[in-house]
């Protein structure tokens, strides 16, 4: 999946998962305006969290790994419905004792800040608890959840205004059907929050790589972690299927000292950066190329200060 395509099943996804968790929201919940913020701010953000936390899963993780797909996105949900509800209650409570609809937006900028951190707390957590490198972890949070504070803004906002177009344009009228201002809010608001947290991961990156030549040309790829496998195997971080050339762990990107090395797993055809045979742990400069098999990589880094 390209870098593009990301962005956009962000957005898409974020869009339909927000109005999914509106609609059951609408049936499920209380009276109490309190109560009632919490619940369809829990539904709003359980669901973003799935829609957001099987693109980011399955954008980096083979589709045969079902096991770590369900950990992945089980954490991101489980993250996503205390971040929903904490947003929802918050806002709600200060709304509810100034009367100010800043908060209305307020309560929102916090969910999407909170939702941002269901994209990558699975990813910290299992590195903190195996001892490696958390780095690009951490690094890779930060930008989900800056990416979800700036969407949950810009979409509590849009949020906001079309409520108030709604009530203004349908005075006296039943404005809360299907269709009505608050499920539009709530899409408005879903599709700025996986939006922007798309464009963070993808603006911010660091160290990328790109399938240049291949069965899987035009695949873009964020490296965040300690160690990159690239391979045939369906295991694999960057699996690179149907090329006999290839063995199933055929070579590996590290990240170590803030530097990149890619390294051969001894494999019989070999791994070449800019077509000289790699031998042993090869530092990589941005623009260079790595070829296995009949595959070609290009690995990218953006500059340093």
């Amino acid at each position: 999946m390209s870098f593009r395509l990301f962005i956009y099943y962000c957005a898409l996804c974020g869009g339909w998962a927000a109005f999914l968790g509106w609609f059951a929201g609408e049936f499920l919940k209380p009276s109490a305006p309190l109560g009632r913020a919490g619940i369809k701010g829990m539904w709003l953000g359980m669901m973003i969290a799935l829609g957001l936390g099987l693109v980011d899963t399955l954008w980096s993780v083979a589709i045969t790994r079902l096991p770590l797909i369900t950990m992945r996105v089980g954490v991101g949900v489980l993250v996503g419905c205390l971040a929903g509800l904490l947003g929802g209650i918050v806002g709600q409570a200060l709304y509810g004792l100034t009367g100010w609809e800043v908060f209305y937006v307020f309560g929102w900028t916090l969910t999407g800040l909170l939702v941002g951190s269901s994209v990558g707390v699975f990813e910290l957590l299992a590195s903190v608890v195996l001892q490696k490198d958390f780095s690009g972890s951490l690094k890779k949070l930060i930008k989900a959840l800056i990416g979800g504070a700036l969407g949950g803004l810009i979409g509590g906002v849009l949020s906001l205004v079309l409520k108030v177009a709604f009530d203004s344009l349908f005075q006296g009228k039943d404005v809360n059907e299907l269709w009505g201002p608050t499920a539009w809010g709530f899409v408005a608001l879903g599709m700025c929050i996986g939006l922007l947290i798309g464009l963070a991961q993808v603006i911010l990156k660091e160290a990328w790589v790109k399938i240049e030549k291949g069965r899987r040309a035009g695949r873009e790829m964020i490296l965040t972690r300690e160690r990159t496998t690239i391979g045939r195997a369906e295991s694999c971080d960057i699996g690179l299927f149907g090329d006999n050339q290839i063995e199933k762990l055929h070579a590996s990107i590290l990240l170590a000292g803030n530097r990149y090395f890619v390294e051969d797993q001894q494999t019989p055809t070999g791994t070449y950066v800019n077509e000289q045979r790699a031998v042993g742990r090869v530092p990589l400069k941005s623009g260079d190329r790595i070829r296995v098999g009949g595959s070609v990589l290009c690995f990218r880094e953006r500059a340093k200060r």
